[in-house]
């Protein structure tokens, strides 16, 4: 047997007994001939796409990323009142900010009423029975004798004249009265008389509006009457002073004084008319000068007129000491 190609392998050869016969493979060639023409009507089919050449222009839209959400903010407009639960923290806010606005209101007016010139001074309630200050009142007028019960408000105690008077010289500056004092061994100023320590300690804090250093003090004095008459007279003239110094005094601090106005008129006209010795005629014209701006204030309505009355009072207790040396 002989297997023969040729060309196209159109077949097989085979010999037999002497005799040769073709096998042909028509299976095979006939799915190569379909092979070839499936490949050739591809190719007849395979057509060029080229790019559109208007789509180069194309504006292509790209997505934005979304915008971040911001954080809510707590206000008072609508937004906070959508819920129940905002409703505590918007009153509490309204709270605060109602605290500040009065509390500053009232810090401004505190301010004003503390730097005003002469500011007012409320009075201080002293821890006194009840009995105290009806005593203290009329202490002067008890004392036996010449001697004399004073409550005094100070302004410093020094230990050299000098001193004492660098301090007054700024103190009648401002036109508040000041006297000076020598007891013992010290200086002392005094700026103003009372009927009681109660009460000189509320005018102390009156004339501490005047931008002065100010404490109470109770002091006795003593004074010396050449005659019998003189003795006389000096225990009138203490008690025309109580009178005239709880009526100046109350009346700066903004009270009523429990003075007898007949009974004062009638001693003060009664020591007018009195002969008395020169050293008592000076403490007799400041009683009258205390008296007499007293009644010019009750006109006016005048503060400096009670201030005028409580020098002239100092100028009194400075001349009733002086009797006795």
């Amino acid at each position: 047997m002989k297997v023969g190609k040729s060309g196209k392998s159109k077949g097989v050869k085979i010999k037999i007994n002497g005799e040769e016969k073709i096998f042909t493979d028509k299976g095979r060639i006939e799915s190569e001939e379909a092979a070839s023409e499936e490949q050739e009507q591809q190719d007849e089919s395979f057509e060029w796409i080229l790019p559109d050449e208007t789509s180069e222009n194309k504006m292509v839209l790209v997505p934005t990323p979304p915008k971040k959400k911001m954080p809510k903010l707590i206000g008072f407009g609508a937004s906070s009142r959508k819920g129940p639960e905002s409703r505590p923290l918007k009153t509490f806010l309204i709270a605060v900010i109602c605290a500040v606005f009065f509390g500053s209101i009232l810090g401004l007016i505190a301010v004003k009423t503390i730097t005003r010139e002469k500011a007012a001074v409320p009075s201080v309630e002293t821890p006194i029975s009840t009995k105290a200050p009806v005593e203290d009142k009329k202490a002067a007028v008890k004392e036996k004798g010449t001697q004399l019960k004073t409550f005094l408000v100070q302004g410093g105690v020094f230990s050299s004249e000098d001193a004492a008077r660098q301090v007054q010289k700024k103190i009648l500056g401002k036109q508040v009265p000041a006297e000076i004092f020598k007891l013992e061994d010290s200086y002392y100023l005094f700026l103003g008389s009372a009927e009681s320590l109660a009460s000189s300690k509320e005018l102390a804090l009156f004339l501490k509006s005047y931008d002065v250093d100010v404490y109470w003090k109770e002091i006795n004095l003593e004074a010396a009457g050449k005659s019998g008459e003189d003795e006389k007279n000096l225990i009138k003239m203490k008690t025309v002073y109580a009178s005239l110094a709880e009526i100046s005094a109350a009346k700066l601090r903004g009270k009523e004084a429990t003075v007898n106005r007949e009974v004062l008129k009638k001693n003060l006209n009664e020591l007018k008319a009195a002969k008395v010795s020169g050293e008592l005629a000076k403490m007799n014209a400041d009683l009258s000068a205390a008296a007499q701006s007293i009644t010019e204030f009750e006109r006016s309505k005048k503060e400096d007129k009670l201030l005028q009355a409580q020098g002239s009072l100092l100028d009194f207790l400075l001349n009733y000491q002086n009797t006795s040396s």
